[in-house]
């Protein structure tokens, strides 16, 4: 289990027992992550249960991982590897947050916390970042933590049934050298 202390948040494990929160999450703000995430339909608990529970398989063979976000006991977002490859060294990285949860550098500080376990903990070579251009919020992450735009897929992913592209950003080993300074 991970779990992490970032200032006013916590990171850790999401669990099967999480779903009722995961549920109440999606409940209240899924109209706003559906805007960009090419899944949806979490406001039950038993989806939320299903797809807490893939992960947690992932994670049994080291191949996902998915994280809650909390401020003062409340899930506020998650955070994500949706992909592992242990053998090439690599995974993709990604993140979800309640609007009334954003701008105050969580996301950011999170995704750093993430940059380090994968690198540091699990000794991984390569992590990516992937956004569609017109996702400002998303891909100011990258660009705050030193990722390289490597190029854009063009009309990869629907969400509902709207084609977007999508960026990809990746950061290697040799390149993090952690969470820039507060400006």
């Amino acid at each position: 289990m991970l779990s992490l202390q970032i200032d006013h948040a916590r990171i850790a494990d999401l669990e099967p027992w999480h779903a009722d929160q995961l549920a109440a999450l999606f409940e209240h703000h899924g109209p706003d992550f559906y805007e960009w995430l090419p899944w949806e339909h979490f406001e039950q608990v038993d989806a939320a249960r299903g797809f807490i529970e893939g992960f947690t398989r992932g994670r049994a063979d080291d191949t996902r991982r998915l994280f809650g976000i909390w401020v003062d006991d409340e899930l506020v977002g998650g955070t994500l590897f949706p992909s592992i490859n242990p053998r090439a060294g690599s995974a993709e990285v990604g993140v979800f947050i309640a609007e009334s949860a954003r701008g105050r550098g969580i996301v950011t500080r999170t995704v750093a916390a993430m940059l380090d376990w994968a690198f540091v903990e699990r000794g991984l070579h390569r992590v990516e970042w992937k956004c569609a251009p017109g996702n400002a919020a998303s891909r100011r992450i990258p660009e705050r933590l030193g990722f390289t735009h490597e190029g854009t897929l063009r009309e990869t992913f629907r969400v509902r049934e709207v084609r977007h592209d999508l960026e990809v950003w990746a950061i290697l080993r040799d390149e993090w050298a952690g969470l820039p300074a507060r400006s």
